[in-house]
């Protein structure tokens, strides 16, 4: 039995996270801390499929994993594994400094907020069915 409730709450942190990366790009704040809400957008949307299904929700953060779980309940085929491993690469790499430490373009950040708010909403509209 489909438990919306659980999902919901990983749904409201997860329109936070991406309301606050809108809200950042929107007035040129740093992007590598919009990356990090694009990043937990994606995998806090990602993760109420999990807990809409009644299934443990892992504890990991890699989004490669989660998506392809979603993916077999949502059609994701339009976002390609690249972008969501660039992605996965913004909570490692943007989260503590040293050589992987980079900051993303401000192109990439909107072309992935973008992708973080597609697959919010279908996640979303996936629930409320």
């Amino acid at each position: 039995m489909p438990n919306k409730t659980y999902a919901g709450e990983w749904l409201d942190i997860a329109r936070r996270n991406v309301e606050t990366a809108r809200l950042l790009f929107d007035v040129k704040h740093y992007n590598d801390v919009i990356a990090i809400d694009i990043h937990q957008t994606i995998e806090k949307s990602l993760k109420a499929m999990y807990a809409y299904n009644g299934t443990n929700v892992p504890r990991t953060h890699s989004l490669l994993m989660l998506f392809e779980y979603v993916g077999q309940f949502i059609d994701m085929a339009d976002i390609g594994r690249t972008t969501i491993i660039e992605i996965s690469d913004y909570y490692q790499s943007d989260r503590y400094p040293g050589p992987k430490y980079f900051i993303p373009e401000n192109d990439e950040i909107e072309r992935n907020l973008q992708v973080a708010l597609s697959i919010f909403n279908r996640i979303q509209r996936h629930i409320d069915q």
